[in-house]
């Protein structure tokens, strides 16, 4: 089992709960979009053994009070030789969303060393997930290997379609089966590159082991049902 994208940090008693999910065997990407949830992640991932990756970025919430360096991720990038780069992308709720604003600077910066030292690129898109598409081309995504992961899709048709341009994955969550035009595009996606997430929380309740297994179960069977 395969929690493509969960804030481990997040969560309450994070070090009890990854003992357990370790002993279930629980996989995991353990994402951190900020400065405080990077340490705290880091701190935990011996519990983890080898079930798990770190996934180190900034999220677009914190585009505009962050800044341009980025020298603190990327050393943390060459600490850590498996993390994934993200989640990061725009949001439409945060300050800095207009076209050529603070979070297309900052998306693009971290694209960039998703490519620099080609490790996944974990993306975060609520609004408009074309303009994310145009970046990526304007970037070289398109002619290269690295892999670009769609966090908690939500897209239609034509997002798969370019989408599978790049060397992309779909991370699905419960949410990506709400809208109809989202459900009508999961079927385009090759089987090879879904991945499944529960993207859990401080919002994520209860947080135990056996909703977390629950939750993925439960995107599992919606998957299974559109086959």
């Amino acid at each position: 089992m395969l929690d493509f994208h969960i804030h481990i940090a997040r969560l309450p008693q994070p070090e009890e709960l990854s003992k357990e999910l370790v002993k279930k065997g629980y996989h995991a990407i353990l994402v951190a979009c900020e400065p405080w949830e990077w340490e705290k992640t880091e701190a935990l991932l011996p519990l983890w053994k080898n079930l798990a990756t770190p996934c180190f970025g900034i999220h677009p919430m914190i585009a505009k009070e962050w800044g341009k360096n980025f020298e603190s991720l990327r050393s943390l990038l060459k600490k850590h030789p498996q993390a994934f780069v993200g989640e990061c992308g725009l949001d439409k709720r945060f300050p800095g969303y207009e076209a050529g604003g603070i979070q297309d600077e900052i998306f693009k910066e971290q694209a960039k060393l998703s490519l620099e030292f080609d490790r996944p690129l974990m993306i975060h898109s609520v609004g408009d997930s074309r303009r994310i598409l145009n970046i990526l081309q304007e970037l070289g995504f398109s002619s290269a290997r690295t892999p670009v992961i769609f966090h908690r899709f939500g897209g239609d048709a034509e997002i798969v379609k370019r989408a599978l341009q790049f060397n992309s994955l779909f991370s699905l969550h419960n949410d990506s089966f709400r809208k109809e035009s989202t459900k009508k595009s999961i079927p385009l996606i090759p089987q090879n590159r879904i991945r499944l997430e529960t993207d859990a929380d401080e919002k994520f309740s209860p947080a135990t082991v056996s909703a977390l297994i629950n939750a993925l179960q439960g995107v599992s069977e919606k998957l299974s049902r559109l086959s």
